[in-house]
C-alpha cells in the first residue's frame, strides 16, 4: 500500500483532539476552544474574523466557539470602534488566569510528539510541514 500523508496527518489530528480533550477538562476546556484561547493570548483584543481567518475555520464555527467562552466567563465580546459590523474579542481576567496552565497543556502535546528527534529533525520537520501548508494554499481547493 502506498504511503499516505493525508492519513498520517489526519491520524495526528485526531489524537491531538484525544489529547487535548484530555488535558483540558480540568480547565473546562474543549479542543475548539484552546486555538481560539491560544490565538488570544498572543494577539488580544482583535476582531473575530481575524481569528476565524488565522485558524482558517467559518466564521459560525468561530461565532459559536466564541459564544461557549463567552458564557464561561473567559472572553468578552464587544463592538469595533472603527467598524461597527466588527466584533472585537478580548480575553477577561479570568481567561488570562488561564494561560499559564493552558500552554503547559499545549506544550505536552508537542513534547509528546517530538521526543527523542534532535533539533535538526525538528527543524526539518517544521520547514516541511510549513512548505506542505503553502502548497495547499496555492491551490483551490474547493474547486475540486
Amino acid at each position: 500500500m502506498k504511503r499516505s500523508v493525508g492519513r498520517l496527518i489526519s491520524i495526528l489530528y485526531r489524537k491531538n483532539q484525544i489529547y487535548l480533550n484530555a488535558a483540558m477538562k480540568p480547565l473546562n476546556i474543549t479542543s475548539a476552544e484552546q486555538p481560539i484561547l491560544m490565538y488570544l493570548y498572543r494577539h488580544n483584543a482583535v476582531p473575530q474574523e481575524e481569528i476565524s481567518a488565522y485558524l482558517q475555520v467559518d466564521k459560525a464555527l468561530t461565532t459559536r466557539t466564541v459564544q461557549t467562552l463567552l458564557e464561561k466567563g473567559l472572553v468578552t465580546k464587544e463592538k469595533d470602534e472603527k467598524d461597527k459590523r466588527c466584533n472585537k474579542i478580548s480575553l477577561t481576567q479570568k481567561g488570562l488566569d488561564m494561560r499559564e496552565a493552558m500552554i503547559e497543556k499545549f506544550d505536552g502535546w508537542n513534547q509528546i510528539m517530538l521526543d527523542g528527534m534532535d533539533e535538526a529533525k525538528q527543524e526539518l520537520l517544521f520547514e516541511l510541514l510549513e512548505e506542505m501548508v503553502e502548497k495547499t494554499e496555492q491551490h483551490d481547493l474547493k474547486g475540486g
